[in-house]
C-alpha cells in the first residue's frame, strides 16, 4: 500500500498486524506457563490440547499475515505435538525443554517483525532440527527376520495410504471487508492444498457497477473440492481464523461416490505460484448424493476452546475488546477532568439558597454520585492481575537454577490481586532483580542445605495482597539470610559510615547504595553491583517503599509498598495557614484535638499520649516552612497517620473535605517536592499538594526546624 493510498484515509494494515502481535504473545505465554506446570513430564489430555492449539493459533495467523517465517518452526512443532496427543510418539521430560526452546524462537521472531530486532536463523534452523528429530520418529514393528538378526525395521504411520479418503465440497462466503482486515485468501488455499488434492472455483453472483467498484471490498463466493484423509475438523481449523460459522459449509461426498464425483475433469491446482485468488480456477463437480455437516461443528463440539481469530469478524458474544493503553489513559485523563468540574460546581453552588434552589442542588449531588461511579468504572479497566508479571517468572526460576546446580521452588500467592497498568509495566524489573538475588545470593545449594537441617529444595514466595489503597508485594525466600558482618564489612571498603550500634533495619539498608555487592565474585548473574539501588530508585519513582526483614539460616522478606493507582486518589484536605493539603485517607487512623496534658517532650521532641502509645508529633507548617498563627497542637488538629507499622501525629490547622482528587505530577510540571507524592486541582481552582505520608514520617524521623527551607523554596 502506497503512502498516498494511506493518507488517503484507507486502511493500515500495521494495526491488524499488531492484533497478531499481541495475541502472539498471550499463546507463547500460555504454552510456557503449562509446560512449566510439566514437573513430571506426565500431561494430561487438555494440556496437550492446549499446548497445540498455542502452536496452531501461530501459525494460522502467522500464515494469513504473510510472516512465513514464523510457520516454519510452529508447522514443526505442531505436527510433533499431533503425534504426541494421538499417541503415536510418547511424551518425555526432554519435550518439555524441547518446546520451550521452540517458543523462545519463535518470540525471537516475532519481536524480529513487531520491533525490528534481530533474527538469528542458525537458531531457527537449530530448533527445526531438533523437533524434526522427534516428529519423523517411526513406530517401531519387530518382525521375525528382525528378531533374529537384532535388527528393528520400522513401519512409517504417517504414510500416504492411510485409508479413508474422501471428497468435501466446500462453499465459503466471507466478509466484504476480509481484505481490508488483512487476511490473505491465497494463504488459506496453500494450507488446503496441502491436505489434499483441490479444486476452486469462484463465483460472483452480483457483480458490481465499475463506477463504484472498490478492490479491497470482497464480492466473491469460493467453492471447493478437497480429496483428502484428513477430517472435516482439520478442514474448519483451516478456516476458523476467517470464517464465521454461517459463513462456511461443508459437505462430505459418499465415499461410494467418490470416483463418479471426481471424474476425469477435476483439476488439482498448483498453488506454488499463486498471486491473487483469482488464479487456478476448476468448475465444482456436480453431485446428487451427498451428506450434509452443521456448519456449526467446530472447535466447540470436540471440547477444545477455539483459539484467538485474527483479522475475523466474530460471529459470537465477545466477552471482551482490544484497546489501546494510550486511549484508556485519554479517557481516565478526561474523567479526571471531569471530577475538578463538579467540584468546582459543587462549590460555587455552596453559596446558593438550597431551599431556593432544591432543583440545582439535587441535580448537582446525582452529578456527584454519577461521576464517582464512572471514576471507578473507568480506572478499573486500568487495573490488571499481577498474575501478568508474577508468569514471567517460573521459566526464570527454572533456568537459573540450572544453571546455578539449585533446586528450587516458586510459589506464587494472590495472583489476581489488581493493580494499575502503568505500575505492571514499572514493577516487573524490580521484582526482576530481587528474584535473581533470592536465586544467586540467598539459597543455598542442595548439599549446604542438607548440612544446616534444611530441605535440598529451597522456595521462592511471590505474595501480592492489597492494604487500605495499597498493594503490597512480599519476595520472600527460605535461604541464608542477610549477613550483617559482611554488609558492614563491604560498606567499610566503599567509604560508608558504620557503626557497631547500627539497628538490622539501618544496616539492610546499606544494600540499597550505588553499586553495593556483596558477591565474591563477578558472574553473567550478579555481582557488578547493579540490582538493588535500582529496585530503590524504581519503586519510589512510583511512590512506593521498600523494606527488608530477614533473618540468619532463615530467609529474607523484601516488601514493596504501592500505591494502587497513579490517577485517583481518595483524600481528605486540611488547611495550614494559606495553603492546603491532602492525606491519603487510606494512611488516616484518625484525628483528635489534643488537651495541654497529653503533650509531652521527649529526648527534645514533641509527642502526644494516645490511648497508652506516645506518638510524635510532626509540625506540617514547619516541615514546609509556612507561615500559620497556629503552632501549637492543643490549639490545632493532629492527623494520627499509620503506614506499615510506623505512626505520627501530624499537626494541621483544620480538616475540611473528603473528596476524590486527580493525581498530577509535580515533577513534571515543576519538580520534586521532598514529602509530596503529587498535586491536585481543587474545585476553587488552586494547586493542592498530595503528601506522602510515609516520606513525612521518615523526614520526620531526623527533622528539625532548619530543615524546613530545604524542602520548599
Amino acid at each position: 500500500m502506497t503512502q498516498e493510498r494511506m493518507e488517503s484515509g484507507e486502511i493500515d494494515l500495521n494495526r491488524f498486524n499488531q492484533v497478531f502481535f499481541e495475541e502472539c504473545g498471550e499463546h507463547l505465554a500460555e504454552m510456557e506457563q503449562i509446560l512449566l506446570s510439566l514437573s513430571d513430564g506426565k500431561p494430561d489430555e487438555e494440556q496437550l490440547n492446549a499446548v497445540f492449539r498455542a502452536a496452531h493459533s501461530i501459525k494460522g495467523g502467522a500464515g494469513i499475515f504473510g510472516f512465513q517465517d514464523m510457520t516454519v518452526v510452529t508447522h514443526i512443532m505442531e505436527s510433533l505435538l499431533d503425534r504426541v496427543r494421538n499417541h503415536e510418539i510418547p511424551f518425555t521430560t526432554a519435550m518439555i525443554d524441547l518446546f520451550l526452546e521452540a517458543g523462545d524462537v519463535i518470540a525471537m521472531q516475532l519481536a524480529g517483525h513487531r520491533d525490528g530486532a534481530e533474527v538469528r536463523q542458525e537458531a531457527v534452523d537449530q530448533i527445526s532440527s531438533k523437533l524434526r528429530q522427534y516428529t519423523d520418529v517411526k513406530t517401531a514393528v519387530i518382525g521375525t527376520d528382525a528378531t533374529e538378526t537384532g535388527v528393528t525395521t520400522a513401519t512409517d504411520t504417517t504414510s500416504d495410504s492411510q485409508p479413508g479418503c474422501r471428497l468435501f465440497e466446500m462453499e465459503f462466503t466471507p466478509d466484504p471487508d476480509i481484505f481490508k482486515r488483512g487476511v490473505r485468501l491465497e494463504q488459506l488455499f496453500l494450507e488446503l492444498e496441502q491436505l489434499g488434492e483441490l479444486t476452486i472455483n469462484a463465483e460472483i453472483s452480483d457483480f458490481p457497477d465499475f463506477g463504484t467498484f472498490d478492490p479491497e471490498m470482497c464480492a466473491t463466493c469460493w467453492q471447493f473440492t478437497l480429496k483428502t484423509a484428513a477430517s472435516e475438523e482439520d478442514i474448519r481449523e483451516i478456516f476458523e481464523f476467517v470464517a464465521d460459522e454461517d459463513q462456511l459449509d461443508i459437505r462430505v461426498v459418499s465415499d461410494t461416490q467418490l470416483s463418479d464425483a471426481l471424474g476425469d475433469s477435476a483439476l488439482t491446482v498448483d498453488l506454488a505460484g499463486i498471486q491473487a485468488p483469482s488464479a487456478r480456477m476448476a468448475p465444482l463437480p456436480p453431485s446428487d448424493n451427498v451428506t450434509c455437516i452443521s456448519p456449526g461443528r467446530r472447535a466447540s463440539d470436540r471440547n477444545e476452546t477455539a483459539p484467538g481469530a485474527f483479522g475475523r469478524r466474530s460471529g459470537e458474544a465477545d466477552s471482551s475488546i482490544r484497546v489501546g493503553v494510550t486511549k484508556v489513559d485519554q479517557l481516565i485523563n478526561q474523567v479526571g477532568e471531569l471530577v475538578i468540574t463538579q467540584a468546582m460546581l459543587a462549590q460555587a453552588a455552596a453559596g446558593v439558597d438550597p431551599v431556593q434552589y432544591e432543583g440545582l442542588h439535587r441535580g448537582l449531588l446525582q452529578l456527584e454520585r454519577n461521576t464517582r461511579d464512572l471514576q471507578q468504572s473507568v480506572m478499573s479497566i486500568r487495573l490488571v492481575p499481577i498474575s501478568v508479571v508474577f508468569n514471567r517468572f517460573p521459566r526464570m526460576v527454572r533456568d537459573l537454577a540450572a544453571k546455578l546446580g539449585k533446586q528450587v521452588e516458586l510459589k506464587t500467592f494472590g495472583d489476581t490481586t489488581e493493580l494499575d497498568k502503568g505500575l505492571i509495566e514499572k514493577i516487573s524489573d524490580p521484582l526482576t532483580h530481587l528474584v535473581r538475588n533470592c536465586l544467586d545470593h540467598a539459597l543455598e545449594l542442595p548439599d549446604v542445605r542438607i548440612a544446616t537441617g534444611k530441605e535440598a529444595i529451597g522456595t521462592i514466595m511471590l505474595r501480592a495482597s492489597q492494604l487500605g489503597g495499597r498493594i503490597v508485594i512480599d519476595v520472600i525466600d527460605d535461604g541464608a539470610g542477610l549477613n550483617r558482618a559482611k554488609i558492614m564489612g563491604k560498606a567499610l571498603e566503599r567509604g560508608i559510615a558504620v557503626s557497631d550500634s547500627m539497628t538490622d533495619d539501618e544496616v539492610w539498608q546499606l544494600i540499597f547504595a550505588p553499586g553495593f555487592s556483596t558477591a565474591d565474585a563477578i558472574t553473567d548473574i550478579s555481582g557488578r553491583g547493579v540490582g538493588m539501588d535500582v529496585v530503590l530508585r524504581n519503586v519510589h519513582s512510583m511512590g512506593g517503599r521498600v523494606q527488608i526483614a530477614s533473618e540468619s539460616g532463615k530467609g529474607t522478606r523484601v516488601t514493596i509498598s504501592l500505591p494502587l493507582t497513579l490517577a485517583i486518589l481518595e483524600g481528605i484536605s486540611v488547611s495550614v495557614g494559606e495553603e492546603k493539603f491532602i492525606f491519603p485517607l487510606s494512611s488516616i487512623v484518625e484525628s483528635i484535638q489534643p488537651k495541654p496534658e497529653n503533650l509531652k517532650t521527649v529526648n527534645g521532641r514533641q509527642v502526644v499520649h494516645v490511648r497508652g502509645e506516645y506518638i510524635t508529633v510532626l509540625p506540617l507548617y514547619g516541615m514546609f516552612n509556612l507561615q500559620t498563627p497556629i503552632i501549637e497542637p492543643d490549639k490545632g488538629i493532629l492527623v494520627l497517620v499509620e503506614v506499615e507499622g510506623e505512626r505520627a501525629a501530624i499537626l494541621v490547622d483544620t480538616l475540611m473535605d473528603e473528596l476524590q482528587v486527580v493525581i498530577k505530577s509535580l515533577e513534571e510540571n515543576y519538580r520534586k517536592v521532598e514529602g509530596t507524592s503529587g498535586a491536585t486541582i481543587l474545585g476553587d481552582g488552586k494547586v493542592a499538594l498530595i503528601l506522602d505520608v510515609a516520606a513525612l514520617i521518615d523526614l520526620g524521623k531526623n527533622w528539625s526546624d532548619k530543615d524546613a527551607a530545604s524542602l520548599i523554596e
